[in-house]
């Protein structure tokens, strides 16, 4: 802090000037704490303090500072010159700091990492946050979500996922939804544990809350393009700026191209391309001082190749097991394309559309901001997959969905100015129809020979009121309580299975059934204590009661019993932990441990029918349980070098589950002729989840010269071994690591940059999923190594 000396003229006045100066600095020092204390407060309620176009305060990404803050104060004549009063915030390299404040686990991802990483869609965040598992359902463009060991594979998208995603606030409940295409990322947060008390819907295991670029009051344009091997390329646009004072606007655009790195084991050919486009546009209106209105548009087109599978295990002996992950295989039958409305060569592909619009106001209050988001998404989902790996008809899919989703959330939030209380309190309300028809073609695999299709609909509305209050019982000890009820209620109808081409049914076999519902209704709530020990410490401890809905199999139904619904699931989680920084913010540590009681978790099953045999469905799992810990460390130790390491470490087990021993169901058929249930104990069994995740980078700003910098980069991932089926080690992923390199020259504006880089440099050879088929196992490779470069100019 630094305050000019009075004119020497008025040595009278000596002593009141000092005075009064020192009054002014510790005014505007103290002005300066009370207002990140007041954005700190805002947080918790989820809102941010708001610009005058209703966005949210900007970030400070990590590989900036947080600026300067200069006040100047003008004194009358009676005071001689003017007189200038300068306060400063110590520089904080890590960005975030209001997070620092809050009693969660939450990983942020700067924009800078998403770009680096090609981030394109939700699956390249897997290696980014700890603890988190963002898989395709089989090679499908769906995918599933598991965060601390919590999550369900759904293979028709039809049910509530355990991690919820949000788009600038707008919950994507649907598989295919939240796997589409993602571009203009301003930044990415994984927060864990049950959550619905602040907005949206309520879930078990957490959020991936995915915020886009906002419109600008100032003129901005850019464009980005990333060329690497296997002729992938990426491309992004966009333009910003001011229509009036009161309307601004941002158009963004992005296409992407290439990249198919999988062979076909038979022919060479290549399986892989990408062949993705989307835009979206936001427009920003202020009608007066105190509304703020945002519109949103946006559409997606991917005509992308399937991925392709490998074959681990071929249970019907037609093919030997696949040497190289990336090796894989398709063939179609002409009458199982002429039967889906393909063309006799056609491979493994998507044909997805999806498009939106959305609506977010907000009404400045004098006690609170009132705020209410409508929006509505389209979905029309075509995938052809070969889902064996081989050239053979054993288990070839298609699959064709056309879903719509409308929500509309309406809450009211404390102003930050209201420093003791700070609440939030809201009503949420969606409503999704969907309609799904599959396709599968086993005539090649010895043991159903005949084309099978499954059709089905399902309406599902839920609403939801949620109530959150932190509450400043000291300054620095500050207790917090939320409570949320959800009533979900979804119906699955016009359910039908007909198959083709077979002498043991009649064509088609017709096996229709009547409604089925599943109804859930409950509440749920948390409680926690934040205490700042010091103005750099924080310890935290908080207790949570999560839940998700029931639902249906809607997969290859063949039998009514199989609609029976899922319970709800439920979740109680425990966590404890702290945050820190040190030496003037140039290292920080966050650490936390959670332990969870995990209630009626749903799962892939088997059921066996009478006179039938053994089938495929949801089943909940009475009790497991899940402990971990987790650790952030920070450090900007000299100028330029900034230093990361993320550490994940968990276990999880069964504590009640039996399930059907088949192999022993098989032998007694086989000696008896009769189907008799027979069970195997799981419990005490590891659950198969990663137990050790690791993510780290190195990054160095060097400056050449005046107007130029060169910074090299690091980063590393560790993911430990995954088990999805106990007891098959077929279906054990290993472990695997991965390095990423780079170097990126730019001017000091940072208007344009140049980077080179290589992911995957040591090509690690790895799976992100394994899965059965009809008649063996089969798994979908990682990405091998890029080398690639990218050109990017923001003006």
């Amino acid at each position: 802090m630094h305050c000019l000396k009075p004119d020497e003229r008025l040595l009278k006045l000596k002593m009141l000037r000092y005075k009064n100066t020192l009054l002014l600095c510790t005014s505007a020092l103290v002005f300066s704490m009370v207002g990140a204390v007041q954005t700190a407060k805002a947080t918790i309620s989820g809102v941010r303090p708001t610009s005058g176009l209703g966005k949210a305060a900007p970030r400070h990404p990590a590989s900036s500072a947080v600026p300067v803050a200069t006040h100047r104060k003008k004194r009358g004549p009676a005071y001689g010159k003017s007189e200038e009063l300068t306060v400063s915030r110590a520089r904080n390299a890590f960005g975030q700091g209001a997070m620092q404040h809050r009693g969660v686990s939450v990983t942020h991802i700067d924009a800078t990492t998403l770009a680096r990483h090609q981030v394109t869609d939700v699956k390249g965040l897997m290696n980014l946050a700890p603890d988190l598992t963002v898989q395709p359902q089989g090679n499908s463009s769906s995918v599933n979500f598991t965060l601390r060991g919590v999550g369900l594979n759904d293979f028709t998208s039809n049910n509530t996922p355990s991690v919820m995603t949000y788009v600038d606030g707008v919950a994507l409940p649907i598989g295919y939804m939240a796997g589409a295409a993602l571009f203009d990322l301003a930044g990415v947060d994984v927060s864990t544990g049950p959550s619905g008390f602040t907005h949206g819907q309520t879930v078990t295991a957490g959020e991936i809350n995915l915020k886009t670029a906002d419109p600008t009051k100032t003129l901005h344009y850019g464009a980005s393009e990333d060329i690497a091997t296997y002729n992938r390329s990426i491309t992004n646009l966009y333009v910003s700026g001011p229509i009036t004072s009161r309307l601004h606007y941002r158009i963004a655009g992005f296409t992407q191209h290439g990249g198919g790195f999988q062979k076909n084991i038979d022919t060479g050919k290549t399986l892989g391309n990408a062949n993705k486009g989307g835009l979206r546009a936001k427009v920003a209106w202020q009608p007066d001082d105190k509304t703020d209105v945002l519109f949103t548009g946006n559409w997606i087109k991917d005509n992308s190749d399937a991925m392709g599978a490998y074959n681990i295990q071929d249970l019907s002996r037609r093919t030997p097991t696949y040497a190289n992950n990336r090796d894989t295989g398709w063939g179609f039958r002409p009458e199982f394309l002429k039967t889906i409305g393909y063309s006799r060569n056609a491979k493994p592909s998507y044909d997805n559309t999806f498009w939106g619009a959305g609506i977010n106001a907000t009404r400045h209050l004098s006690f609170a901001d009132l705020i209410a988001t409508s929006a509505f998404q389209q979905m029309y989902v075509h995938n052809l997959m070969d889902m064996d790996g081989t050239r053979y008809a054993i288990y070839d899919v298609n699959v064709n969905t056309n879903a719509n989703l409308f929500s509309q959330e309406l809450k009211l939030a404390s102003r930050p100015s209201q420093k003791r209380f700070q609440w939030v309190a809201g009503m949420y309300y969606d409503r999704t129809t969907m309609h799904t028809a599959l396709f599968n073609d086993y005539t090649q695999s010895g043991t159903r020979p005949y084309i099978q299709r499954t059709s089905y609909n399902q309406d599902q509305q839920a609403f939801s009121q949620y109530g959150h209050l932190r509450f400043e019982a000291t300054q620095r000890l500050h207790l917090i309580a939320g409570v949320t009820h959800e009533s979900d209620d979804r119906t699955l109808f016009n359910m039908q299975t007909l198959r083709y081409n077979t002498p043991l049914y009649p064509t088609p076999f017709d096996n229709k059934y009547g409604k089925h519902g599943a109804l859930t209704n409950q509440f749920s709530g948390m409680g926690g204590i934040d205490y700042q020990v010091l103005d750099n410490l924080m310890l935290y401890g908080s207790i949570r009661k999560g839940f998700k809905p029931g639902g249906f199999t809607a997969n290859n139904t063949v039998v009514a019993s199989q609609l029976a619904p899922t319970k709800p699931e439920s979740l109680l989680a425990y966590e404890v932990g702290f945050k820190s920084d040190y030496f003037h913010h140039k290292l920080r540590l966050n650490t936390d441990a959670f332990w969870y009681d995990y209630h009626g978790q749903q799962m892939v099953g088997l059921a066996l029918v009478p006179n039938y045999g053994v089938v495929g469905q949801y089943l909940n799992i009475p009790k497991s349980r899940i402990w971990g810990v987790e650790m952030e460390i920070d450090a900007n130790p000299i100028p330029g070098l900034l230093l990361h390491q993320h550490v994940g470490y968990e276990r999880g087990n069964y504590q009640d589950f039996n399930t059907l021993d088949t192999a022993a169901i098989t032998a007694h058929y086989i000696q008896t002729g009769v189907l008799s249930a027979f069970y195997k104990s799981f419990n005490g069994v590891d659950m198969g989840i990663p137990k050790l995740t690791l993510q780290g980078s190195a990054s160095y700003k060097a400056k050449l010269g005046k107007d130029w910098t060169l910074t090299p980069y690091l980063e590393y991932s560790y993911r430990g071994a995954q088990q999805n089926i106990p007891g098959n080690t077929l279906y054990k992923m290993p472990a695997y690591f991965m390095m990423d390199v780079g170097l990126t020259f730019a001017p000091k504006s940072n208007k344009w940059s140049i980077s080179t880089y290589a992911n995957n440099i040591i090509d690690r050879r790895y799976d992100i999923t394994r899965e059965t088929g009809l008649n063996g196992i089969f798994g979908v490779p990682g990405t091998p190594r890029m080398v690639g470069g990218r050109m990017r100019i923001d003006l």
